[in-house]
């Protein structure tokens, strides 16, 4: 009868407060603080499908309620391991999980026939709560469907509205973008099929600075371009009337100011210079910006195009920085073309050579190095680097899904004993047959075999469990009995045949323990069974 008076006093104050509420962010904390003054629930979540995804919508913690939209991401330090949601929502009906202290409720909400989510809580263990089941809670998960179902599809339209208004401008922007964009490149298209056309490289020249100076609204253009004996000499430039003239006759040393330093030194393609005297025939003739682009044949410079605002005074934009860049590049490949096309043809057919020669080179030595950096040299099995690595894998998976997770370590028996009585030579062979003969037993999916070290080794078992690690064990002792290697020196006892001692252990990872602990407690179990006599194997009974 308590728990009868318990639930319907809940249910009555979230049906009166529900009237009153605005908005889904409302009903979820009213619900969520609700559970927590009618049943003591301190820690609950609320997962909905949003956009084919499951998230997070609201999660109630010590620290408060945090309610999240559009929802978020599902963590993986999440309050309930996701597997267990999914598992809820596939039964389609409540479902409890007992712990020491609580009681963990799954409620799949549903709506037309279609999961839409699913509340999670724990509920304490409590006289008032002992009766309380996840029948109890249907009519809350009904009500939680409806209000869900209408509040998450109004906001999914506004989303979706808001988003084709922002496409929408971002789409009319972007148009003006290409327009603009596309009338810039056409002009620079037009300039570099005239200038192919041009039927000698004066001719060229000529037209680079007058079409360049219409076509991209440039007020004034010259070319210089670098000899052999690194002066400056002109070609065609532009008069401070803006026409374009002849100045072959101009001749320097290169200058040592500050576009030089900037585009031959620091290499940039085009270096400016705002609110700078303006000069022609080193007399100066006006204020403005003065701009120079560098001309290159591939790492060597061989002029410069100088430009500037003398007549219309307009400022240089970035669009026009970039053009001039392109148009550079465009006067640059032009000028070395015919030279540079039979050159090239050569240097590619050449680099292609090379570059088969000294990948096919480099690709041996990437297989060679992958395969001494991940075998031991001495047994060809995986070696210690390869087990560290996989070992810190194996354990996050195992640790994430919760499997569990085996190792057995396996030690030849008085090795050291072995190699002074017969040698280091047959030591090594020795260790070969041991892991030739190990190294074929398991051969399951994930399953890692490697040496670790001297003559020790390992045998990484992901997903298997205690008796089939003890099974694993088992047939490695017998497949070393088996192979019947003999010593008649440097044994304790009989038989006078090469042994293993294993010491196993298997554990479901946890955040309580660490791999190192793993490993140690693994280690614990092979110095059992060396103390024991050796030529057998322990498992730990309790590695939790």
């Amino acid at each position: 009868m308590a728990q009868h008076d318990q639930l319907n006093s809940f249910y009555q104050r979230i049906l009166s407060q529900w009237a009153k509420a605005h908005g889904l962010r409302t009903i979820c904390e009213l619900t969520s603080r609700n559970l927590f003054l009618s049943f003591g629930v301190e820690k609950a979540q609320l997962v909905v499908a949003y956009k084919s995804r499951w998230r997070s919508l609201l999660e109630m913690r010590q620290d408060g309620i945090h309610y999240q939209f559009p929802p978020d991401e599902i963590a993986d330090d999440n309050l309930v391991p996701f597997y267990q949601i999914t598992k809820a929502i596939r039964q389609r009906h409540p479902t409890v999980t007992e712990f020491d202290t609580a009681r963990r409720f799954l409620l799949p909400i549903e709506r037309r026939s279609t999961i839409i989510g699913c509340l999670i809580f724990d509920l304490p263990k409590s006289v008032t709560n002992e009766n309380i089941t996840g029948n109890d809670f249907i009519a809350l998960a009904t009500l939680i469907a409806s209000e869900l179902d209408s509040s998450l599809i109004n906001a999914s339209i506004q989303d979706e509205h808001s988003g084709r208004r922002t496409a929408e401008r971002e789409l009319k922007i972007s148009i003006d973008e290409q327009n603009s964009l596309q009338q810039q490149l056409q002009a620079l298209h037009d300039i570099s099929f005239k200038l192919w056309r041009a039927e000698s490289v004066d001719d060229m020249l000529y037209t680079a600075v007058d079409e360049a100076k219409k076509s991209l609204k440039i007020d004034r253009m010259a070319i210089f371009l670098f000899n052999e004996n690194q002066k400056m000499h002109g070609t065609y430039g532009t008069d401070i009337h803006g026409n374009t003239v002849d100045e072959h006759y101009f001749e320097a040393g290169i200058p040592d100011q500050w576009f030089s330093n900037r585009t031959l030194t620091n290499k940039e393609y085009f270096a400016v210079q705002h609110d700078t005297p303006l000069y022609h025939d080193f007399k100066q003739v006006g204020f403005g910006w003065n701009g120079y682009i560098s001309l290159w044949d591939e790492d060597t410079p061989i002029g410069w195009i100088a430009c500037d605002n003398l007549l219309s005074g307009m400022p240089l934009h970035n669009n026009h920085q970039q053009l001039l860049k392109q148009f550079g590049f465009i006067v640059s490949q032009h000028l070395v073309r015919r030279q540079a096309e039979e050159k090239l043809k050569q240097l590619n057919t050449d680099l292609e050579l090379i570059v088969a020669q000294r990948t096919e080179e480099l690709q041996q030595a990437n297989e060679k190095l992958e395969k001494i950096s991940r075998l031991d040299a001495l047994t060809d099995v995986a070696n210690r680097r390869v087990f560290d690595e996989r070992f810190s894998e194996e354990w996050r998976r195992a640790e994430r899904h919760q499997l569990p997770l085996s190792l057995l370590i396996i030690d030849v028996d008085n090795f050291k004993l072995y190699n002074d009585s017969y040698g280091h030579a047959a030591g090594d062979d020795c260790l070969k047959a041991v892991a030739t003969c190990l190294a074929s037993l398991e051969r399951r999916a994930g399953a890692l075999f490697a040496r670790y070290g001297g003559e020790e080794f390992v045998l990484l078992l992901p997903g298997q469990d205690h008796h089939a690690a003890k099974y694993a064990a088992k047939r490695a002792l017998h497949s070393i009995q088996d192979l019947q290697l003999h010593r008649t020196k440097g044994a304790d006892s009989a038989p006078n045949i090469v042994t293993v001692s294993i010491g196993g252990c298997t554990i479901i990872p946890s955040s309580f323990r660490t791999p190192s602990q793993f490993f140690e407690q693994t280690d614990h179990a092979l110095y059992e069974a060396k103390s024991n006599g050796r030529n057998q194997y322990f498992m730990c009974q309790h590695c939790r």
